[in-house]
């Protein structure tokens, strides 16, 4: 059973602006963290990691 983890969903869903769009990023591998999804991340326990990235996401490009 997949567990998918509703603070990052919610913080992905604002980014993308639709619910559908962010549970299909959940199951998606990132670059930023060896190809690891976000689903396995916050197996690992690195929520906190993945929410920081997410802000940074939303926050833009600095400069």
């Amino acid at each position: 059973m997949d567990v998918i983890d509703c603070e990052v969903l919610r913080a992905a869903e604002q980014i993308s602006g639709d619910r559908n769009k962010a549970l299909a990023w959940y199951r998606q591998p990132l670059p930023v963290f060896d190809y690891q999804t976000p689903r396995q991340l916050v197996e690992a326990g690195r929520k906190a990691d993945l929410l920081r990235y997410l802000r940074s996401i939303k926050a833009g490009p600095a400069g």
